[in-house]
């Protein structure tokens, strides 16, 4: 493979780099000769790499490309960051609903209503100090391990390290045992209350103080996997309880949300029924028994509209994000002043002198002061980053055909790299990436972003949108360090980040999407995660592997750009993010379904063909059992769904989305004729409206039977391989199991079979108009079938 130094995989031996001594990610130098095919060199490394996540390709030394953008007309908006609250800030509690729910407490309690307490001068936020010492395990793990210091520093992030004195941290412990303490304990048994799953519910619609309105659910006893996310795909999302089954036919069963129980008397309580409540999400006002109404703006969600769904009713009182979350203290990135590259350059330069003097610092100090900075050891920092710059907006750092040659430029040697792969420009459409297949240049997926960073300017933890791989090159500058968790310890990941984050993913469950919250790395490691570093240098490019959790900040001035691209073994990761997404009601990037059948309908390599090959048994097998499970649950009527204009690209704009989980609906839905505009998938066809079944009718593109056509399009003729639908880590396997006919199916074929008597009697004779129609309505719950039902349909 030519000159190159990879480190060991995670878990061996390693020599520790940087400031926390962390395994270093692989480092690949390729030759010329394999520097000619990224995708195929990437694929060659990948065995080494994925294990870490992440790894660093440094080009040969004749790669030297020009950088593309004019310096004095590039101008750029920045986003603002406070790199002190990536990871020690106040939750983005609402202040008023604490304090409602806290003064209920008092009252049931028989306790008097006080003003909040004073503390080093001012009012003092019980909302913020009761989030910041449930951050940190709760007022007796504080107690016992010293945490007062670093409650201080999350209600009062501009507090200095000489104002943290004994007595002042005293005070403040006297004052949360006085006013907050019995409200933990009781919030605490409320939370045991909500896990507590009754076995016989009465349906009820409870109403309490305040003509509050409380639903409650019935439904026959049934066991929910609350390990379950969509079907058979493991999600790993740890903390969070899944989407319960609330499809056709299906029985689950709710927890008692009765205020007569949390106050102690008798659970008869009297009925109000409010007709015109409508979920907030889905608009829709059917399945008022599953809907939730929040304690103060008495706005309603159903259960399975919730992000993430609930199911069951929670115990106590309830409120919705809108009640839970500030607004006014939801943290993010705003918006900072506009620079061009002279004067941001020159603004960096002076705040890293500032740090630093003029002495240069080594790689190792900036990290440590990066992260006492993200500790709250040094005060208050704040940055600008020109972060997210749409190249076809502000100009790509790569030539391009469309750009004008600048004067000082070779024309044959720019012409070169604009042709070259390792053009970011042309890295998502290479060939062999997944992604040439997609019509629209989707921005910072297809269409690369510019990143423009200084010293501290940060990306937080995450992983790429549908878990994409990521490639990101740095043009130039002072380095950028990053740290990297592989998708085999996704789950371990997530779960330090809500143990670490209890109060702020309660208030904000999709956290981990919003790139605003950093961890460092020691804890991590205290806690068995693997995790690797790697410092980028200028000329560099930085590979992030499919769903592995990355993230780092600049050593100064700088320019990089980045963009997505999937090659074949993406595509089981593929479907878990989208799945991802489904949970959390987010509308992905692109239909993986769509995807994965453009794919089959065009020619494609044996490499390919085995990934692509199981995720079609995957999604067929997957149709087969829902459309079967609609069938048998009296949804008869179907119809195809218009053709696409353009059929062998990817074009998600043109499908509807699921009003539910807002998932593209490229190759089934569920509508009915009193509201044709509106759609939902499968899984969700119940939720859609209040009308009984035999008034729904399904949607499909492609039929089974054309679905195993697709299958026999793969000339690969390759059999079916459990393996292949896992990449080598992190990504649980999933059957597409091939089964015997079923029951459903065997009743389907016996009412096919009748069909085709009736339909051989009606032709014997003189035809019958409204016999003939009545067989053809008969016809649409066999259409959508399989090879099984040829016949029915050469009939119809």
């Amino acid at each position: 493979m030519g000159r190159r130094r990879i480190n060991q995989v995670c878990g061996e031996s390693a020599v520790g780099v940087g400031f926390f001594e962390l395994p270093e990610a692989p480092v690949f130098y390729p030759s010329e000769e394999e520097f000619k095919d990224p995708l195929k060199f990437i694929d060659l490394i990948r065995p080494k790499a994925e294990h870490y996540g992440i790894c660093r390709i440094v080009p040969p030394k004749s790669w030297n490309p020009p950088f593309a953008i004019e310096s004095r007309s590039f101008s750029f908006p920045t986003k603002l960051q406070e790199i002190h609250k990536l990871q020690k800030r106040p939750t983005a509690s609402d202040v008023d609903t604490f304090r409602l729910e806290h003064d209920r407490f008092l009252l049931k309690h028989d306790r008097k209503v006080q003003k909040w307490p004073f503390f080093c001068g001012k009012e003092l936020d019980l909302c913020k100090l009761f989030n910041a010492v449930k951050r940190h395990g709760g007022y007796h793990n504080v107690v016992k391990n010293k945490k007062w210091r670093e409650v201080l520093r999350i209600i009062d992030p501009t507090c200095w390290p000489e104002m943290e004195t004994d007595s002042i941290l005293s005070t403040l412990s006297k004052i949360y045992k006085s006013h907050l303490h019995d409200y933990e304990i009781y919030q605490s048994n409320s939370a045991c209350g909500k896990r507590i799953r009754a076995s016989k519910i009465q349906k009820e619609k409870l109403r309490s103080k305040g003509n509050r309105i409380v639903r409650e659910v019935v439904s026959n006893k049934r066991d929910v996997d609350l390990n379950r996310m969509g079907n058979e795909v493991d999600m790993e999302r740890a903390g969070h309880v899944a989407e319960p089954e609330l499809g056709i036919g299906s029985n689950v069963e709710f927890s008692s949300r009765s205020m007569g129980l949390l106050m102690g008397k008798s659970s008869t309580v009297e009925v109000d029924f409010r007709a015109d409540q409508v979920c907030e999400h889905c608009q829709n006002g059917a399945h008022e028994d599953l809907m939730l109404l929040c304690d103060k703006c008495d706005r309603g969600w159903h259960l399975y509209c919730l992000t993430p769904p609930l199911s069951a009713i929670p115990f106590g009182n309830w409120y919705c994000f809108d009640c839970l979350a500030s607004e006014r203290d939801t943290f993010g990135f705003s918006e900072g002043q506009c620079y061009n590259l002279t004067s941001f350059g020159r603004m960096a330069d002076r705040f890293k002198k500032k740090w630093f003097g003029k002495v240069r610092p080594s790689k190792s100090e900036v990290e440590e002061a990066f992260w006492m900075v993200v500790e709250m050891a040094k005060g208050p920092v704040e940055v600008l980053y020109g972060g997210d710059l749409d190249t076809d907006t502000y100009g790509s750092g790569f030539p391009r055909s469309c750009d004008v040659i600048p004067e000082w430029a070779e024309e044959n040697l720019w012409n070169e790299y604009i042709a070259s792969p390792w053009n970011l420009n042309n890295f998502a459409k290479l060939n062999g990436s997944l992604l040439h297949l997609v019509k629209d240049n989707v921005p910072g997926i297809i269409v690369p972003w510019i990143y423009i960073g200084m010293l501290f300017s940060a990306f937080c933890w995450h992983y790429e949108d549908q878990c994409f791989y990521s490639v990101n090159y740095l043009h130039w500058g002072e380095p950028k360090c990053w740290y990297a968790v592989p998708c085999s310890a996704v789950g371990m990941f997530e779960e330090i980040m809500r143990k670490t984050f209890p109060d702020m993913f309660e208030a904000q469950p999709d956290l981990l999407f919003q790139l605003v919250t950093m961890l460092n790395p020691k804890v991590l490691i205290e806690n068995n995660v693997p995790v690797s570093t790697t410092v980028q240098e200028h000329g560099n490019f930085i590979v992030t592997f499919p769903r592995s959790y990355h993230g780092g900040f600049n050593h100064g001035f700088n320019c990089a750009e980045a963009v997505n691209f999937a090659t074949a073994d993406w595509l089981p990761f593929g479907r878990v993010g989208v799945e991802e997404y489904r949970l959390y009601h987010k509308e992905a990037v692109l239909s993986h379904d769509e995807l994965v059948c453009v794919l089959a309908k065009n020619a494609c390599n044996s490499e390919m063909s085995s990934w692509l090959r199981n995720e079609l048994i995957y999604v067929k097998e997957l149709e087969r059992k829902q459309r079967q499970h609609l069938w048998s649950c009296g949804v008869v009527r179907s119809s195809r769904i218009t053709v696409h204009p353009s059929p062998d690209v990817v074009t998600s704009d043109e499908d509807p989305m699921c009003i539910i989980c807002r998932c593209y609906l490229h190759l089934s839905a569920v509508t009915c004729s009193c509201c044709p505009q509106r759609c939902a998938c499968l899984k969700h066809a119940e939720q859609l409206c209040g009308c009984n079944q035999d008034c729904l009718q399904l949607l499909y593109r492609y039929s089974l039977a054309e679905l195993d056509d697709l299958l026999q399009n793969d000339q690969a003729g390759l059999t079916y391989n459990a393996s292949a639908t896992m990449n080598t880590v992190g990504c649980r396997k999933r059957r597409a199991t091939v089964t015997e006919p079923g029951g459903h199916l065997r009743h389907l074929t016996k009412l096919a079979t009748t069909w085709l008597l009736n339909a051989h009697s009606a032709l014997s004779g003189i035809p019958i108009l409204s016999t003939i129609e009545d067989l053809l309505v008969q016809a649409e719950q066999f259409l959508w079938g399989g090879h099984e039902m040829d016949t029915v349909s050469i009939r119809r």
